[in-house]
């Protein structure tokens, strides 16, 4: 063995020897050096980034989402990633994803501005506005963009007032932004906040002069502060300045049409038809001013003319019913009125009027049928069954408008003249007790309203019950109508039946002044007269009643004979 050594150790040397004495070095073999993982992380986030802006630039939403996605998880660090999601969720409407991403798990309160801004615009997105509000609040150094969006969220909640101070707040920094405050002064008046209207308005007027816009505002500042006399003037400034004005035509006419000045407002609305951009809208304004003018000519030929362009709109051809209606062409009326129909089968007005048309000609038959096909066509509707129940009333049939005025409220409890008419068939029928029922269901549907008022106080004051209540009703209703015939009629009855004869007299002259042809009227004025012993002043007022055809005759002939008898014996006496 250790001569094989020794062999090994000779036979080594040898080999060195043929070779040479020079040496090589063995190579050197480092380890490869690895990137931290997070940098790994960051770039292959920042591929998919790549990979999801080019997505968006081809249109292909879902894929460049996912990308943003899978780079954000890869980067959860990264608030420009976080913010490119949230604005990709926000474009496809993703609103809740957003929601999350943008809030963690923090409560609105730990939010910074930024976020609270985004959020808030989410929340706007998803339609919460009172959230989307309660966000931009709790931001303490509002922008002025802020502020308008405010304004704008809580005047679409309805609080104009707290708009109103948004607006405020904007336009004191932004005093160039003239529209802000000619919207700013409208919400004012509208608040029927005239001095801070008028006051913002002076402002634009030292700012921008005396516009014609400006004017039509101050104007109608002046309107609805009840001083219609320099509102006008103004409006009329306005015309001055541009003699088209829409705002300014139909702010005037709308003045005219509350006083009834119709031929005035039509010559505004002429104006506005043949030179607005809403020629149609305008057109329909116009032919119902024509309408209630009486000049039916003019109303047919505009509304013909209209329905050239657009021979589908059932409002047309229901106005032009309304025109032949009124100017006798009842067979044309009847066809415009079954053409409304056919456009738009369950138009109540259409219906109603084509009962109306026989009802105005006493065929209440033929206006029966015409009920009966509208319930028979929509019998779950309540409107069908009171039209069939006022039929049926005209027609003295109360039993049968009790059962139709009743489907109708089964279908809408709240109807409140469905229940006002049944408490007038039950009390034709001599139900009273029903009757009080329903009128008192009337006045807590609709407080104080002054014909369920009237009515119960009348029926009680005719039964002598109840007079002090009685009276109370009938005064509620007189001071909303102080010139209303019949609820005069009814005062006058209390202080009959309180045995106050004078009182009684002063109140039913009141009436017969207000509603000089009505039989019921007259028989009261008869029954007052004879209590104060003016027996051929009653004699006259009860012959009235009878020409006029009073509900009961034979009661007015009883009174009639009484009264002949007592001035016979008067005269031989």
């Amino acid at each position: 063995m250790h001569c094989l050594k020794i062999l090994c150790i000779f036979t080594l040397l040898i080999s060195l020897a043929i070779t040479g004495c020079v040496t090589h070095s063995f190579p050197v073999i480092r380890p490869t050096l690895e990137a931290p993982p997070e940098q790994n992380s960051a770039a292959r986030a920042h591929e998919y980034f790549i990979e999801a802006r080019d997505s968006e630039r081809r249109g292909l939403e879902q894929s460049a989402i996912r990308f943003y996605e899978m780079a954000y998880e890869l980067d959860p660090t990264s608030k420009f990633l976080r913010d490119e999601l949230i604005r990709k969720y926000i474009e496809n409407e993703k609103y809740t994803q957003a929601l999350l991403l943008a809030k963690g798990e923090k409560n609105n309160s730990q939010l910074d501005k930024k976020t609270k801004r985004i959020v808030s615009t989410i929340y706007l997105k998803m339609g919460k506005m009172e959230k989307a509000a309660e966000i931009l609040e709790s931001i303490e150094e509002k922008a002025v963009e802020e502020l308008y969006t405010l304004g704008l969220i809580y005047e679409s909640l309805g609080n104009l007032s707290r708009s109103i101070d948004c607006y405020l707040k904007f336009y004191e920094k932004q005093k160039d932004a003239v529209q802000l405050g000619f919207k700013i002064g409208k919400l004012l008046i509208s608040e029927k906040r005239f001095e801070e209207a008028d006051s913002i308005l002076s402002a634009i007027k030292e700012s921008v002069g005396e516009t014609a816009q400006l004017l039509v505002m101050m104007g109608n500042s002046k309107i609805f502060n009840n001083d219609t006399a320099s509102g006008l003037q103004l409006l009329e400034s306005a015309l001055s300045k541009d003699s088209l004005h829409e705002d300014a035509l139909r702010s005037i006419a709308q003045v005219y049409m509350s006083r009834n000045d119709f031929p005035k407002a039509i010559v505004c609305y002429e104006k506005l038809y043949k030179n607005g951009a809403y020629g149609q809208i305008y057109g329909k304004t116009l032919s119902l001013l024509y309408y209630y003018n009486k000049q039916y000519e003019e109303a047919e030929s505009l509304l013909k003319n209209m329905l050239e362009y657009d021979l589908n709109d059932y409002e047309l051809h229901y106005y032009l019913g309304l025109v032949f209606s009124a100017a006798k062409k009842t067979d044309l009326a009847e066809i415009e009125m079954g053409k409304v129909l056919s456009l738009k089968p369950n138009f109540y007005d259409a219906w109603k009027e084509l009962c109306l048309i026989p009802i105005r000609e006493k065929d209440y038959d033929a206006a029966e049928v015409v009920a009966e096909r509208f319930t028979k066509a929509y019998s779950d509707n309540p409107l069908p069954w009171q039209l069939h129940g006022m039929v049926m009333s005209l027609k003295k049939e109360y039993k049968r408008a009790i059962q139709s005025y009743r489907n109708s409220i089964s279908h809408d409890s709240s109807n409140v003249y469905s229940w006002f008419e049944l408490g007038s068939a039950f009390e034709r029928t001599k139900q009273i007790d029903s009757a009080e029922s329903a009128f008192r269901k009337v006045l807590k549907l609709q407080p104080d309203d002054p014909a369920a008022c009237n009515y119960l106080g009348y029926m009680w004051a005719e039964r002598g019950i109840n007079l002090d209540s009685s009276k109370i009703l009938i005064e509620t209703a007189l001071r909303q109508e102080p010139d209303n015939g019949a609820f005069l009629d009814s005062y006058a009855w209390v202080f009959y039946q309180l045995g106050q004869i004078d009182s009684a007299f002063h109140y039913i002259n009141k009436a017969v002044e207000n509603i000089k042809d009505d039989p019921t009227v007259l028989c009261h004025l008869g029954d007052i007269l004879e209590k104060k012993g003016w027996l051929k002043e009653a004699l006259e007022a009860y012959h009235r009643s009878m020409e006029l055809k009073f509900e009961y005759p034979e009661e007015i002939k009883e009174k009639i004979s009484r009264i002949e008898e007592l001035l016979k014996k008067n005269e031989k006496q």
